[in-house]
């Protein structure tokens, strides 16, 4: 669920096992842009370049020139010695007050349901582009024709592949079925698990009693919040997660005709609940005839006792689409929506401290968790990274290998 696609550059042994599992792709242009309405005093939508930190040029002349001072002073006197303790001061350290206040913070609280205050700076890595100077200065030094064709650093990035058919989906029920049966065990529940036994208790599909399964070694998949609290291995751990509301609007043709070239767009805007929009057919053959309708994907996230619910959400998040001009009431041929209790894992300062007291006791017992929920690091969490982490384990635990992607906090000891 959500707008999962693939950058199959960052893993060759990744692509190539996607590649074996499905047949058919698209290749597509990332295109997507980020609406600052709110920075123009205007209703609707306005859109500029995405990060919003290389759409600067752009900005009202107010807002752009105290930017370019904050720009300014900081690589006149850089900081790199210096190391924040949040998110947001190392928004402040690279970018300065303004884009932090326009931008950073708006977005951050729609997407992670958090204060950047809240956020540890350890998961940002790749996954905030800075804006070099000589970047900054040749973009300022573009008109506005030119400004809307400019490249705006995607790099390697700026292509991804999407399933022709079935959507993400298919990607992982294709790879099962050309994979030898036995190997999965689909559609049971796991109960509990008894690591001093070393078995997992599991309630099979028709059935009133679990049985268990021994266990040699344990890789768990599921949120380690969970897999902590059944065991009760140590202490319930001081982490936080939201949760993200997906409704998916199945539309008659023909397509708004602005939305035409974007991939995806987001949302800082307040007045509107999602943070994301994925304009998800023209990713793929997604639709029941691509001739006659064509669909969007919406993404709004809210912390996990928020009392709205998928009904509200749902009502409010067709309204934005309106206010946004992205859709007509008329056009609508279909709404589906879904509730993940689980969203985002939110990178809170404590979470490595947290992550590393339960892995240490986890491994003390050969239970090793991994994934989006399993391992709970979002910088480490699409799923190519999550692929990986599944290959590294097991060439850890065969061949002795160590973990590159996946840092649990727990020192190891090399073999030999």
């Amino acid at each position: 669920m959500g707008g999962h696609i693939t950058f199959n550059h960052n893993f060759p042994y990744y692509e190539k096992a996607t590649q074996w599992a499905v047949d058919d792709w698209n290749k597509l242009a990332r295109n997507c842009m980020v609406d600052m309405n709110y920075l123009y005093d205007k209703k609707g939508i306005h859109l500029v370049p995405y990060p919003a930190q290389f759409a600067v040029p752009l900005f009202p002349d107010e807002v752009k020139n105290r930017c370019l001072a904050d720009l300014k002073e900081r690589y006149e006197n850089p900081q790199d010695g210096t190391t924040p303790d949040n998110f947001e001061e190392w928004v402040l350290q690279h970018f300065g007050p303004t884009i932090l206040n326009t931008f950073f913070k708006p977005y951050t609280k729609k997407v992670w349901t958090v204060e950047p205050l809240k956020m540890s700076p350890n998961w940002v890595g790749t996954r905030v582009a800075k804006l070099p100077q000589e970047k900054l200065e040749e973009l300022c030094s573009m008109d506005q024709a030119e400004l809307a064709n400019a490249d705006f650093g995607w790099g390697p990035n700026s292509y991804f592949t999407f399933p022709k058919y079935g959507g993400t989906g298919n990607v992982w029920n294709s790879m099962a079925k050309k994979l030898p049966n036995e190997w999965f065990k689909f559609n049971n529940k796991v109960t509990g698990v008894n690591h001093k036994e070393k078995t997992v208790e599991v309630l099979e599909t028709g059935k009133t009693e679990p049985t268990k399964m021994s266990y040699d070694v344990l890789l768990n998949t599921a949120p380690i919040d969970q897999l902590v609290n059944n065991t009760q291995i140590t202490a319930p751990l001081d982490i936080v997660h939201n949760k993200v509301f997906i409704v998916g609007v199945g539309l008659k043709k023909p397509m708004t005709s602005f939305l035409e070239k974007f991939t995806w767009l987001y949302f800082p805007d307040r007045e509107v609940p999602f943070f994301r929009v994925t304009i998800l057919s023209r990713y793929g053959e997604v639709t029941p005839d691509s001739d006659k309708y064509w669909s969007v994907m919406c993404e709004c996230a809210r912390p996990i006792d928020d009392p709205i619910t998928e009904e509200e959400m749902v009502k409010k998040t067709l309204d934005g689409l309106v206010i946004k001009d992205m859709i007509t009431r008329e056009a609508i041929e279909s709404v589906y929506s879904i509730t993940l209790p689980y969203g985002y894992p939110i990178p809170t300062p404590n979470r490595d401290r947290e992550l590393a007291r339960a892995h240490t006791e986890l491994e003390r017992h050969q239970i090793y968790s991994r994934g989006r929920f399993g391992g709970w690091k979002y910088e480490s969490s699409n799923q190519d990274h999550c692929f990986i982490q599944g290959k590294e384990f097991i060439d850890r635990v065969i061949l002795g290998e160590p973990e590159k992607l996946y840092k649990t906090g727990v020192p190891t000891i090399p073999r030999g």
